[in-house]
């Protein structure tokens, strides 16, 4: 066997370039995760705005079906903020009943 064996400074060099490599493609990596991340979270807010500009439009062709809508959707607005920006507009969610203070919890 004529192999050839490496000296420990090339063997370092060597190690120092792989690892070089290996820094850079992670470095590569995190990059384009954080990519994937933004793109993602963008595609999600236009569906969500393209989805509430057609509800609003449909509702607005048929007013007959805001009942409807305001029903499906009133379970999932549930954070105070939506509840609020949706008060005083036509999606508005009806209001709890305020709790009688002689009654028991």
């Amino acid at each position: 066997m004529d192999a050839k064996l490496l000296t420990n400074t090339e063997l370092a060099a060597r190690l120092s370039a792989a690892q070089d490599r290996v820094r850079r493609a992670r470095a590569t990596e995190a990059r384009l995760r954080r990519q994937l991340v933004v793109t993602d979270r963008k595609a999600r807010a236009q569906r969500l705005l393209t989805l509430g500009a057609a509800l609003e439009r449909a509702v607005e062709a048929e007013p007959r079906a805001l009942d409807g809508v305001r029903r499906l959707i009133h379970p999932h607005v549930t954070r105070p903020t939506d509840v609020e920006a949706l008060r005083g507009t036509v999606w508005a969610l009806p209001e709890a009943p305020a709790a009688d203070p002689g009654e028991a919890a």
